[in-house]
């Protein structure tokens, strides 16, 4: 496990919960922000003009910040003691039910 793993982890855990705040930003104000790669043009999207592109938008990128923090803990298994402590807590829900 060495700097690199942990970068890549690190990296993971940041971008989606980044992505995560930003697609709270977006559901509040209502207006999406399309950027594109290599300009500094923004385009739009409001939720009153454009319902479903602003929608989809939302979604897709809460969906990305969901995903990138469920690799940041998918990566985390490779660690032993990460690992015991995840097999406990998927055992827990056995019990409860």
């Amino acid at each position: 496990m060495g700097f690199q793993y942990w970068f890549t982890v690190c990296a993971a855990f940041i971008v989606g919960l980044i992505t995560l705040a930003e697609s709270f930003i977006y559901m509040r104000r209502g207006i999406y922000t399309k950027t594109f790669k290599g300009t500094s043009r923004k385009e739009f999207i409001y939720k009153d003009a454009k319902p479903i592109e602003y929608w989809i938008s939302t979604i897709l990128h809460f969906g990305i910040s969901i995903m990138m923090i469920g690799i940041g803990f998918w990566l985390l298994q490779e660690i032993p003691a990460v690992n015991h402590w995840y097999n406990e807590i998927r055992t827990m829900p056995a019990f409860w039910f």
